[in-house]
């Protein structure tokens, strides 16, 4: 049973969410306030409440000092943490439980901004993916949703606006999808627009406010199998298998990782949603794109120092809406070290520089990390060999044979590709 504000006592402390405002705000939640002796909050959410009797501390400066005031506070006082919306979607609520134990709070939910912005809509949000571009470092995760045809929200900051966002989905190819900017919601200065995201580059908002993008009503299209050009509308949203066809992407001079090996590479790589992915030596951007859509990665490096082949990568990142994909022009060896530290590593090419390249690699690469790498020569696998005694490290090794099927008259014969080994080492764990 909920407890009763009449009977509130120290050092129960309340966390009420007041939605986007005191018009938002429902009765329990103001029965709570109204009992507080101490109003803890951001200056907003204190000015809703000018004539409240009650001591006020301000939400500044490191939230760990704002933590031990409320703790000080709330051993002789009632004190109530003011939140906007839900305080435990995204909220103040997590920091709150993660230094107070369970009997010591009392939650008050509220409606969040993105309910009050789709409730403005008049759309249902039960199918909405929401990202918090709040006070973090960004991960770019949420053009996998994207693909999967999910409406998305997200809670910005100054760093990341609405035009930040809406320059990402530019890039990745996502012109067709639209999009809502809630501002100042629950004030006098509410305002609602939608915009398609080239408008909303070249746009400024108000700091306060949430962002919905929707895709299209066609946004799930077949697969054009057959197709003889591949546009960038040609792969379905929703996709996501192994084995591309190699054909699908732009590439030259066979510098591809081919279908096949790439599915048992993909197997060794484990990817995990979350996961930081090098691809070094990229060449098309074939294992990039495939990695991106078998599940939501935090970001994609693909690294390649020869240009003519980035632009390739850039070219079939787009083709397959993968946002995700960070292109960087450079040699291997040189870019790793300024490169987010990484879960997996693929090595496609390591243009002669495998042994260092494996060494400054490991050194950036998680515990637990894996790290594959392609090779087609003796020597190369003598090199890993090296590699892997010397970090105490049992590599797994396979070997990829591949013969297609070609026809030949009215029946069939079989033509070898080139073999291609591949080896997966793991870093131990913590």
């Amino acid at each position: 049973m909920s407890p009763d504000p009449e009977k509130w006592s120290p050092p129960l402390i309340a966390v009420v969410g007041i939605g986007t405002g005191v018009r938002t705000a429902s009765m329990e939640a103001l029965r709570w306030i109204q009992q507080a002796e101490v109003l803890v909050g951001g200056i907003r959410h204190l000015d809703f409440f000018p004539d409240h009797p009650g001591e006020k501390i301000p939400i500044r400066g490191p939230l760990e000092a704002v933590l031990d005031a409320v703790d000080a506070a709330s051993a002789q006082r009632r004190v109530a943490v003011l939140a906007s919306g839900d305080p435990l979607f995204f909220g103040i609520g997590r920091s709150l439980s993660a230094r107070f134990s369970r009997d010591r709070l009392h939650f008050i939910p509220g409606p969040t901004s993105v309910q009050t912005l789709c409730a403005a809509l008049g759309r249902p949000w039960d199918d909405v993916q929401v990202f918090s571009l709040h006070g973090r470092t960004p991960s770019l995760a949420w053009m996998w949703f994207l693909r999967q045809g999910h409406a998305l929200a997200f809670l910005t900051d100054k760093e990341h606006p609405p035009r930040w966002i809406a320059a990402r989905l530019r890039q990745a190819g996502f012109e067709d999808h639209s999009v809502y900017v809630g501002e100042d919601l629950g004030l006098p200065s509410e305002r609602i627009s939608v915009w398609t995201p080239e408008e909303a580059c070249g746009k400024d908002f108000s700091p306060l406010n949430v962002v919905l993008v929707t895709p299209p009503q066609s946004a799930l299209r077949e697969n054009p199998a057959d197709a003889k050009t591949f546009t960038p509308s040609a792969w379905p949203l929703g996709e996501a298998r192994p084995g591309v066809d190699d054909a699908a992407f732009l590439h030259r001079e066979g510098l591809i990782t081919k279908k096949e090996v790439r599915s048992v590479a993909l197997s060794l790589l484990r990817l995990a949603p979350g996961h930081v992915l090098w691809d070094l030596g990229a060449g098309s951007g074939a294992v990039s794109v495939e990695a991106a859509l078998l599940c939501p990665l935090r970001s994609v490096w693909a690294v390649e120092k020869v240009w003519e082949r980035a632009a390739d990568i850039r070219a079939n990142a787009r083709r397959f809406r993968c946002g995700e994909i960070q292109v960087v022009v450079d040699d291997a060896l040189q870019a790793v070290s300024s490169l987010p530290a990484p879960d997996r590593v693929f090595v496609g090419g390591s243009g002669g520089t495998l042994s260092p390249l494996l060494h400054a690699i490991w050194g950036r690469l998680a515990p637990s990390g894996r790290v594959v790498v392609s090779a087609v020569t003796v020597h190369t696998l003598a090199e890993l060999e090296a590699f892997a005694a010397l970090e105490k490290v049992r590599p797994e090794t396979v070997q990829v044979q591949v013969s297609r099927g070609v026809p030949i008259g009215s029946s069939l014969r079989f033509e070898a590709l080139n073999p291609v080994f591949l080896c997966a080492m793991e870093k131990a764990g913590p």
